[in-house]
Order: structure tokens, then C-alpha cells, then sequence
């Protein structure tokens, strides 16, 4: 490597970090309200089950236009619709803080879903368009670093504005967020490029051909099917120990939900550290699939050790640590995957439809992780993660002709 290829030029450190603060906003709405239930459920006088189904309705907003906000992505480029993600979700988050009532909340959360569907397909989009190849890597692995602050953050923040300002001051706080990340990428990002139809009709190269194969025929394909699969594979494990965790641990070594809580918190901090070294082996290993099966089998192994009930203390922290670490390591080398096997002009209808199946796996396994723990099955929360890991290990092997064997290898 020289070091001229070594070094980002200003136009991919601004798609850089415009596009992590993005992402940062996008993994911090997610958590935005959880931290406000104690607050608002006395305020608006409903039941945490209200409350749940607000967030039921945030996913589900999300689900329904998540692919046609990937086609709208590459048809009249990324920037202009990721400005308007941020917009809508954080003028709806105002909205529901100046005007407080549970039909507002169900409104601004279900506005605030679909401006939640725009970031991985805009996102990915700019960045491939902006990062050379050698570095994209790197670029994915800040993306996801990005994320992962916005997910640690948001249960601090929310709730210290909260206890200062009043629950809708937080609500109002957090909307301003994305208000001004978007007027960041607005009036910075100008002079990121773009590959969208629209461009390409201006400038006399567009392909009809290659539209249609970029459009919704991509999703049929078989690499796109698999990357969907694998997906909601890896979706279904990371939630289990996401969302479950925190109650297994107990349930399982008879620990304090203090004790367990931080040894959750340890798998999330690892995750975030996992992250920027998980973008440079990306760049330099050359070899992302093998990464994917290497890192799914540790990860496996160490669920499958803490379903076992057997381990001491210091070795559920340990493998709390290591799977965790893993999860965050994996990221970059997927999306580069993802990013290789999009056509010219497809990629955000390729992250589109795979972030689709992310989504599917995040809200549909929450139930069955349920009935393990209310069955008395708390190793089976570990168990499950730990089948879901290797399935998605299924998906990255299975050949696909002469590109699945090159799926490994970094183009020319």
C-alpha cells in the first residue's frame, strides 16, 4: 500500500463522518423511547403494553417501505433521501414532544419508522460511491462504530434530558438531533458524488438494461436471497442476546440482575471495540467470506458455552466479551460482501432488501425468546443465538458458481 492510497482525501473523510453521524442518529432513535416509559407512562396515563406498541409500530413503518426506499435510493440519489429521513424523523420526534398524547406518539413513531428506513441503503450508498475500494472496509467499519455509540448513548442521554429538561424536552431534544445532522449533510455534503438514475439520464450514460437488473429483479437473485437469509440469521442471534441476556444470565447462574446487566453491557462495549479493527482486516485479509465463517463458528461456540450452565463467572465474562467482540468484527467484511455483489446502481435496493431481512429477524424471534424464558428455559435463549450464528454460517458457504467462489476476493 502507498502512502498516497493510505491516506483519505477530503471528500471521503466528510462521506466518512456525515455519514457516522447519520448512522449514530439512527441507532440512537431506536432506543429513544424506552428510556422515557417511566415518564411518560404516569404523563399520558397508558400501559407499558401502550408503549411497546408504539415501538411495534416504529418497526413496522419501517419493514413496509424499507425496499422502496432502496429503490428510491438509487433512482434519485442517496443524499437528497437520507436528508429527508433525518427530517421526518426528527420533526416527528419535535411534534410529539410539543404536542404530548398517545395518538401523537403513535403518529410521530410511525413517520418517524419510515424516516428510520432510509439510512442503510442511503448510507451504503454514499459511501461506496465516495470511498475507494481499498478503504471501503474501514469506511463500513466507522459506519457501524457510529451505530453502536448511538446504541450506548441513547439509554444515558435520554434519560438524564429527561430527569433536567421533562420527558417532551427530551423528545424535543432528540428531534433536533436529526434536524441538524440533516442540515449538516444538506449543506456540507455537497460535493458527494452520486450514481443515480437521475444522474445518469442527465449525463447521457443511462443503461435500461442495467436499470432493470439494479430495480426489483436483484432481489430474486440468488447472492441477494442468501445476503437476506444471512440477514435475519444474524439479526435472530444478536437479538436473543440483546434483548434476552440481561434475564438468562439470572435465570440461568442464579446472578443478580445487576451483575448481568453489566456483563450485557461488556458484550455491547466489545461489539463497539470490535468494530474499527473488523474494517481494517476487511481491507487487508482480502478474504471477507472466510471471515464471516471464522468469526459465526467463534461466536457459536461461545453462546453454546454459556448455554451450557456449566461456567464460572469470570468465563461468562469472558465469553460475553469474546462473542461480542466477534459481533462487532464481522460487520465490515459483510458489508463489503453486500456492496460486491450489488450491481451498478443497485446498491441501495441491495441494502435495502438485506436490511429488510435484519429487520424481519430483529421483530420476529423477540416472541419465541419469550416463550423460552417463560418456560423456564433460560440456556435455550443461548442455545437459539447460538443455532441462528451457525445458520448464517449456511448461507456465506453455500457456492454460487464462479462468483461465490470469487465472493472471497477483492476485485482489480
Amino acid at each position: 500500500m502507498t502512502a498516497a492510497s493510505a491516506t483519505l482525501d477530503r471528500r471521503e473523510h466528510l462521506a466518512v463522518w456525515l455519514i457516522g453521524a447519520a448512522h449514530m442518529a439512527s441507532h440512537f432513535y431506536h432506543l429513544v423511547l424506552p428510556p422515557l416509559f417511566l415518564f411518560a407512562k404516569p404523563a399520558l396515563q397508558v400501559s407499558y403494553a401502550q408503549l411497546g406498541f408504539v415501538m411495534t409500530i416504529y418497526f413496522v413503518a419501517t419493514a413496509v417501505v424499507q425496499v422502496p426506499v432502496g429503490l428510491l435510493v438509487d433512482r434519485v440519489g442517496a443524499r437528497v433521501v437520507l436528508i429527508a429521513g433525518l427530517m421526518i424523523h426528527g420533526a416527528a420526534l419535535v411534534a410529539a414532544g410539543l404536542a404530548p398524547s398517545y395518538s401523537m406518539l403513535l403518529v410521530a413513531f410511525f413517520l418517524g419508522g419510515i424516516g428510520n428506513a432510509v439510512f442503510h441503503p442511503a448510507d451504503f450508498s454514499i459511501l461506496s460511491n465516495n470511498v475507494r475500494e481499498s478503504h471501503l472496509g474501514r469506511a463500513f467499519a466507522v459506519h457501524t462504530f457510529c451505530g453502536g455509540i448511538g446504541y450506548a448513548s441513547a439509554p444515558v442521554v435520554m434519560g438524564t434530558l429527561a430527569v433536567t429538561l421533562g420527558w417532551q424536552g427530551a423528545m424535543i431534544s432528540a428531534g433536533a438531533l436529526g434536524v441538524v445532522i440533516g442540515a449538516a449533510v444538506l449543506f456540507a455534503g455537497g460535493s458527494l458524488r452520486e450514481d443515480s438514475a437521475r444522474d445518469r439520464r442527465a449525463a447521457g450514460t443511462s443503461d435500461a438494461d442495467a436499470e432493470a437488473k439494479a430495480g426489483w429483479r436483484l432481489m430474486l437473485t440468488r447472492p441477494m436471497i442468501l445476503f437476506f437469509l444471512f440477514y435475519v440469521a444474524t439479526s435472530a442471534s444478536g437479538t436473543g442476546m440483546t434483548n434476552f441476556a440481561a434475564v438468562a444470565l439470572p435465570a440461568v447462574y442464579g446472578m443478580g440482575p445487576d451483575i448481568a446487566n453489566a456483563l450485557l453491557t461488556a458484550f455491547l462495549v466489545a461489539a463497539i471495540v470490535g468494530a474499527l479493527p473488523g474494517g481494517w482486516l476487511a481491507d487487508w485479509s482480502q478474504r471477507e467470506a472466510q471471515v464471516l465463517v471464522v468469526s459465526f463458528i467463534v461466536m457459536a461456540a461461545s453462546l453454546f458455552a454459556l448455554g451450557t450452565g456449566w461456567l464460572s463467572f469470570w468465563m461468562i465474562a469472558a465469553m460475553m466479551v469474546v462473542s461480542g467482540f466477534v459481533r462487532g468484527l464481522y460487520n465490515a467484511s459483510r458489508d463489503v460482501l453486500v456492496r460486491r455483489a450489488a450491481p451498478p446502481g443497485g446498491i441501495g435496493a441491495a441494502f435495502g432488501f438485506v436490511t429488510l431481512g435484519y429487520t424481519l429477524g430483529q421483530g420476529g424471534t423477540p416472541v419465541i425468546y419469550g416463550w423460552l424464558m417463560d418456560n423456564g428455559y433460560g440456556e435455550g435463549v443461548f442455545i437459539m443465538a447460538a443455532v441462528a450464528a451457525l445458520l448464517s454460517i449456511v448461507t456465506v458457504i453455500i457456492p454460487d458458481g464462479r462468483k461465490g467462489r470469487e465472493a472471497g476476493r477483492r476485485r482489480p
